[in-house]
């Protein structure tokens, strides 16, 4: 199932001016990042690979796990929800419990039910944390609910 029919089940109007650029986290390769400019700004939305859709309060069931975005798309995802996140449970599925070291929940969620990302660019004047908020509120309006793996709520530039 396309995560552009997941989009519009909570976004009827969305219509994103070209098709994400997906990949799979958990096998990461640096050819993914290639259609990618450093600094480029965008909104990514994380969702499972395994089938796995998680029951919001209202009980509704959408494979969504997390909505981000960052001013420069590669870094954030390379350096900062890979390297620093996902890969460590990659190399080992108990990082951290020793120690109580605790990475967030959104890392546990990818490593058990898989972390494909769709990648939509921003486009002209448009803002990432705007485009974010947005799609978070939207989000927030269908199910009730943040995704399961974002702690907080954005709120855009005003």
């Amino acid at each position: 199932i396309s995560m552009k029919r997941y989009l519009k089940s909570f976004i009827p109007d969305f219509r994103p001016n070209t098709n994400p650029i997906s990949f799979d986290l958990r096998d990461f390769d640096d050819k993914d990042f290639c259609p990618f400019d450093y600094g480029e700004a965008g909104v990514y939305i994380i969702s499972t690979t395994d089938g796995t859709q998680y029951t919001y309060p209202n009980g509704k069931k959408n494979p969504i796990l997390y909505i981000g975005q960052s001013n420069n798309i590669l870094r954030r995802l390379r350096d900062e929800h890979y390297y620093k996140g996902l890969k460590r449970l990659l190399c080992d599925k108990d990082y951290g419990l020793e120690d109580n070291i605790q990475l967030a929940s959104r890392y546990q969620y990818m490593y058990y039910n898989g972390s494909k990302v769709d990648v939509y660019k921003c486009r002209g004047n448009q803002d990432a944390k705007d485009l974010e908020s947005w799609l978070l509120n939207c989000f927030y309006q269908k199910y009730r609910s943040l995704p399961v793996g974002n702690g907080a709520r954005s709120y855009g530039k005003d």
